[in-house]
């Protein structure tokens, strides 16, 4: 079975199909298609691709730098107890 560059990518980095759908806008089984090259490689599919993992990017980056910011609020006591994780 043939596969893709785009399919690599995804496994390699632990994305997995309904994630990288869902920043497309598209199903998990269209995504799988591209992947597995039933479609033709259009100039369409190639924007969809690139702009999936580009919104995957930026989003998981958001994500991060918040993590980044709390940590730095939370550094010494992370181990601290808590009653609710809603008090963050």
């Amino acid at each position: 079975m043939n596969t893709t560059i785009m399919r690599a990518l995804r496994h390699k980095h632990g994305v997995s199909l309904a994630e990288l759908a869902r920043c497309a806008g598209v199903s998990a089984q269209y995504i799988s298609g591209i992947e597995l090259g039933a479609y033709p490689a259009t100039e369409h599919m190639r924007n969809i691709s690139r702009s999936a993992f580009e919104r995957l990017i930026r989003s998981n980056r958001e994500h991060i730098e918040a993590l980044a910011d709390d940590l730095a609020i939370y550094r010494e006591s992370l181990l601290d107890p808590m009653e609710d994780e809603n008090g963050l």
